[in-house]
Parts: C-alpha cells; structure tokens; sequence
C-alpha cells in the first residue's frame, strides 16, 4: 500500500511526506467501499483488500492530493473563486466549517439543477431572497395582508435553506471541490459541460475520468473527509494570505 522510510534522512521531502502517509493512515484515508462496488476505472489505485473493503493506495492519493494542492494554492493565488459541493449528511458540517473557513461559496443542503448550466436564471432566484431580506429588514412587507406576509417568510425560510452557503454568490464559480463525485454526478455533469474544472475527492464505487484532479480517498468516513479537506482549504488560505501580505 505504502512504503514510509523510518531511517534516519536528511531528505526533507521525504520526511513530510512520511507524515502525511501517517496522517493519512490516521485518518483512514485508505478505506475504500466493498469491494462488490468497484468502479472498474479505480483498479489502478488500489492496492489490496481486507474484509470485504477495498484498500486504496495512499502512495498514489499523496501524489493526487499534492496535484490538487497546486491547483488550489494557484487558483487562489489568481484571486479566484472556489466552490465547495457535499451534501452527504454524514459530512455536510465539515463542508460548510471549510466554505466558511476558506470564505468560499458551498452547498450542503441539495444541488440545485442547472445552478452552472442556466446560472442565470437560478441566479434571479437568489436576488429575489435578497430583495425578500431586505424588505423584510426595514420592514416594506408589513403593508401587505397578514397572509402575503406569512407566504414571503415561508418564502424567505425556503429559499435560504435552498441557497445556503451562496448567500454571496454573484457569478459563476472558477472551480469546484466536489467531495462524493458521484453522488454530485449532476454537479460533475454541469461543470464538465461548461468547462468549469474539478477537484473531487471520491471513493472507489467512482469514474475517476471527469475529474481534473481526482483524490483517491474514503469519501463517506469523517476523519478521511476532514483531513482532505482541510489540507486543500489550507493551501486556499496560505496564498490568499500570501497576496495580503504582499500588497502591503
């Protein structure tokens, strides 16, 4: 699965990486599913079994998350911005903590169809809750009968749980960070479609092949989920406060 060197090296390099496979071990990175489920494009990356469970190759997923890294630290270098897709509710907390973390956009609750593809006219609906908000701050809707006001606060309840985490949003994203590609198969679909690239951490049930920068890793397990995670978002925030620095 991994070779970590436990001599003595002055190789610098080697001793971070060493780490990172440790923590990546911790973290039970290298859980695969069942291996019933194997996607057939996933064969390359693992590197055995073990009860049933397929054993990904985390030498491989070092090199694939450090790829994506790259990507991450350059896109935000380039004052882009990155959205953050996971609505697993087994790890939609640790995606909204990491959007807000990295004061980037992302969706947690359900993908709304058609968000990259007609953005547009999904985005009409997002300044209609803003507008909604804003009535509703100063207090425009109280001329209206008790029921129109009862429908726009279900309105402004509804639309705000459909839009959470792009309250902010105001055009379409530079890249995406898509954790469980293929339970987000739409969202891959709409970005893939208009050339908007992808980084994805997925499991072995998925197709490597539509992801720019595929991570290999357990995408259903907390602690695999929150490393991943946090070590792209870290690579986001260092060059965002990279650029910072330098404009001073």
């Amino acid at each position: 699965m991994l070779n970590i060197d436990n001599n003595s090296s002055t190789n610098e390099n080697s001793q971070e990486k060493n780490q990172v496979l440790r923590d990546m071990i911790t973290a039970r990175v290298y859980f695969g599913h069942r291996t019933s489920k194997t996607n057939p494009r996933m064969k390359s990356y693992i590197a055995g079994a073990k009860n049933g469970l397929e054993i990904i190759d985390l030498e491989k997923t070092y090199d694939q998350l450090e790829e994506a890294k790259k990507f991450i630290a350059d896109l935000s270098q380039k004052g882009k911005m990155l959205m953050i897709v996971g609505t697993n509710p087994m790890v939609r907390d640790l995606v909204q903590l990491a959007g807000e973390k990295a004061n980037c956009w992302f969706v947690v609750n359900h993908w709304i169809g058609g968000f990259l593809t007609n953005f547009k006219t999904v985005y009409l609906r997002l300044r209609y809750l803003r507008d909604l908000r804003e009535k509703d701050a100063k207090g425009d809707l109280q001329k209206y009968t008790k029921k129109e006001r009862i429908n726009f606060q279900k309105e402004i309840i509804d639309l705000s749980e459909m839009f959470k985490g792009l309250d902010k949003c105001d055009r379409l994203p530079d890249a995406l960070l898509v954790v469980n590609t293929k339970l987000h198969e739409t969202a891959v679909r709409e970005a893939k479609k208009i050339n908007i690239p992808m980084v994805g951490i997925l499991d072995t049930d998925s197709d490597p092949r539509m992801i720019d920068y595929p991570i290999i890793a357990s995408d259903h397990n907390r602690s695999s989920v929150d490393y991943i995670l946090n070590q792209l978002v870290s690579a986001y925030i260092e060059n965002k406060q990279k650029i910072v620095v330098e404009k001073k």
